[in-house]
């Protein structure tokens, strides 16, 4: 019974325990598939922008119309009502202008002149209407010349925008463009074949830009490493890229040189240069393979040099002139990065240039003291074109806008800009730039400088004839140096010093110094900015230790195995050409002699094992010695290396001359032994009795009668007799 009432018990235990597990787990199960709440995602709001019609121009008796685009945010929009108003005065100026353009409406009055309403947009997406007011609208009759501010409203959303009424009375004022012809950023020294496939196909940025400036009068700033790039590629060249250049020469803008790379003039100035860096050879990137025939893209040159007739077979390169070649172009033409040029920067590009062709260095007009807008104008006598600040960064913006709308108001707001240059310039011309930039597509390219050729009292006019208008002397403002930047730049120089220096093992060292100067110039591009330039310089940086480290010694430790054995240690070569290394051998310690220099000619991109002659005086051990490279000129090449070599010395080998000396003594006199042991057995055998003078054993028998005594009685010798009988001996 009291068995019966445990196992009871336990069964009841057990029963329990399984209810409460099935009940425990599905709850627990449930609570873990309850997600726990996740955070809200970020809101992106709608925007609305506004563009005027024609460019932000409104001549009288026209109709105002402005576009009013609202792009989606996260969450979709409805239907939005919207209104159009525009100033009832003029704004006073660009810093007017400015205010208005940032949001600020301080002291302008509006009047609405027209409503609309913008259909629903879905996230993401835009919905467009033009709101119009005709002209004969009283808002708009009688209107004096001027930049009015104009704005759309609604839901919350504005869009400031101006329109100009311009002044038809007034004498056309010339205006001058620079548009610059670059490519994005590099690290590597020049483009390549299918980078340059790219930028010149129909639709590449290469091929856009020349869109934008063909029947312009834009004074074209071209990157000399582009047509470089093309040249050094010889037959091998992209069709695309030869007809680009080929294009490019053939067009009658007029041009100048930028750096090679558009390298920062002023960063390398303030890093100490007295001049900025050029190229110096550019020999590394040609083939022989692309230059032993006609190549297309090096006949394509404005001015070849003439040169010698290459010998058949051989390749005929071209020289660094003809490479970096862009057509006719002024020289000594500087433009430093916007804001970099101080007065010690124009001082020091003056001297660069002759009396017949004197330096013109382009500054902006927020460079200039007070702020001035005069584009003829000099700094300490040198020619310093002022290019207006305010119209080149709306002509910067709007050029990379690739929204219609958006487009169109940077394009009004240059508008603006212009007007006022032209009320500040009076009878001088305007002088604009688009600054620098990747991101252009042709039809912003090109709606940007079609705004220059259309803007109403503008007639276009070059760089040149800008320079060539009398001067005035202005001062400039102290520049914003980044000292970073300087910093890189000298990092970048002193580095490039021990490339020069290390080049030395090759027999064409600019094969790896111009390649190294050309890559210093793309990393010092005034197209890397922040952070980015930041990362090209480290990047550069670091591939310049990997060269340095690329030729090196590989060896282990050795052990002689006779007096005279070679160390032969392997010489590694990472680079693409032979070198010629000497590799200096030593060692402090007397067991070992060794050869102190041993010249070799290590193979291009592999391990080239090298004989090391040494010689094991008589003592063992182990004796350290040392390893370094060193180029034909003595700098030092690689890191050293120490190794153990194992000396053991002849001892042994005298000590096992002597003791096989001895054996084969021994066994020759041996042998002699035996064979006349043998001999004399012969004789015994055939009863002949050597004669008396015989040597026997190698020695002669004595001269009886030599010690003076008789000769004994024959009876008295005691001599067996040969019989068979014995007999005894007498005494």
């Amino acid at each position: 019974m009291l068995r019966r009432s445990l196992t009871r018990r336990l069964l009841a235990t057990l029963v329990a325990g399984a209810l409460a597990l099935g009940v425990g787990l599905p709850a627990t199960a449930a609570a873990a598939a309850t997600p726990s709440p996740s955070p809200s995602a970020s809101l992106s709001p709608a925007v609305l922008s506004a563009a005027p019609a024609a460019n932000g121009v409104l001549r009288a008796g026209e109709t105002l119309s402005v576009v009013a685009t609202i792009t989606g945010g996260s969450v979709a929009t409805t239907a939005t009502p919207l209104a159009l108003s525009i100033g009832a005065a003029g704004l006073a100026d660009d810093a007017a202008l400015d205010r208005w353009l940032s949001g600020d409406s301080t002291g302008v009055t509006l009047q609405q002149v027209a409503t609309g309403t913008v259909d629903a947009a879905a996230s993401g997406a835009q919905s467009t209407t033009t709101l119009s007011t005709p002209a004969t609208d009283p808002a708009l009759a009688n209107r004096a010349p001027g930049v009015y501010p104009v704005l759309v409203s609604g839901a919350g959303l504005s869009a400031p925008s101006v329109v100009v009424v311009p002044s038809e009375a007034a004498p056309q004022t010339p205006v001058a463009v620079v548009v610059p012809i670059t490519a994005a950023p590099l690290t590597r020294g020049l483009l390549s074949a299918s980078e340059l496939a790219e930028l010149t196909a129909v639709d590449g940025a290469l091929s856009a830009q020349l869109d934008s400036v063909d029947g312009t009068s834009a004074t074209l700033a071209v990157d000399p490493a582009i047509p470089a790039s093309i040249r050094v590629l010889g037959s091998a060249a992209p069709p695309t890229a030869v007809s680009w250049l080929q294009r490019l020469l053939a067009l009658p803008n007029d041009r100048f040189a930028l750096q090679f790379g558009d390298a920062d003039v002023a960063a390398q100035l303030a890093a100490g240069l007295a001049a900025p860096l050029a190229p110096t050879s550019l020999q590394n990137y040609m083939s022989a393979a692309d230059f032993t025939q006609p190549a297309p893209a090096v006949s394509a040159v404005s001015s070849p040099e003439p040169s010698a007739t290459p010998t058949p077979g051989q390749p005929a390169y071209p020289s660094l002139s003809s490479l970096v070649d862009i057509g006719d172009a002024t020289p000594n033409i500087f433009w430093p990065a916007t804001g970099s040029a101080g007065t010690e920067t124009v001082a020091a590009l003056a001297a660069l240039g002759t009396a017949d062709t004197p330096s013109h260095v382009l500054v902006a007009s927020t460079s200039v003291n007070g702020g001035g807008r005069q584009a003829a104008a000099t700094v300490g006598g040198v020619s310093t074109p002022v290019y207006d600040a305010e119209v080149s960064r709306a002509l910067a913006a709007a050029a990379g806008q690739n929204d219609t709308t958006r487009r169109g108001a940077s394009l009004a707001a240059a508008q603006g800009y212009l007007a006022f240059a032209r009320a500040a310039a009076g009878a001088q011309p305007v002088l604009a730039v688009v600054d620098r930039g990747t991101d252009r597509s042709r039809v912003s390219l090109r709606a940007t400088l079609g705004l220059l050729t259309g803007a109403p009292g503008f007639a276009p006019t070059t760089l040149r004839d800008v320079a060539a208008l009398p001067a005035s002397e202005v001062s400039l403002a102290a520049p914003a140096v980044d000292q970073a930047r300087v910093s890189e730049v000298g990092d970048l120089l002193a580095d490039e010093q021990v490339i020069d220096r290390f080049a030395s093992i090759l027999d064409q060292p600019e094969l790896l110094t111009g390649r190294e100067r050309a890559e210093i110039l793309q990393v010092m591009s005034v197209g890397w900015t922040g952070d980015a330039a930041r990362q090209a310089v480290s990047d550069h940086r670091a591939q310049t230790r990997t060269t340095l480290d690329s030729v090196g010694i590989l060896s282990s430790d050795f052990r002689l195995v006779s007096s005279s054995a070679p160390l032969r240690p392997w010489v590694r070569n990472d680079l693409p050409w032979p070198v010629t290394v000497v590799l200096s051998v030593r060692t402090n310690d007397a067991r070992l002699r060794v050869q102190e220099r041993t010249t070799v000619e290590a193979q291009a991109s592999a391990n080239t094992r090298m004989e090391v002659p040494v010689e094991a005086r008589i003592a063992n051990g182990e004796v350290s010695v040392d390893f370094q490279l060193l180029s034909p000129t003595g700098v030092v090449i690689g890191s050293p290396q120490a190794v153990d070599v194992e000396v053991r010395a002849e001892w042994e080998n005298i000590g096992l001359v002597v003791i096989i000396a001895l054996i084969v003594g021994f066994l020759t006199l041996g042998v002699v032994r035996t064979v006349v042991r043998r001999r004399r057995t012969r004789a015994a055998e055939t009863g002949s009795v050597p004669d008396a003078d015989t040597p026997t054993d190698g020695i002669a028998l004595k001269d009886q009668h030599a010690d003076g005594r008789a000769d004994a009685d024959p009876d008295d010798i005691d001599t067996p007799l040969a019989t068979d009988t014995p007999q005894e001996s007498r005494p």
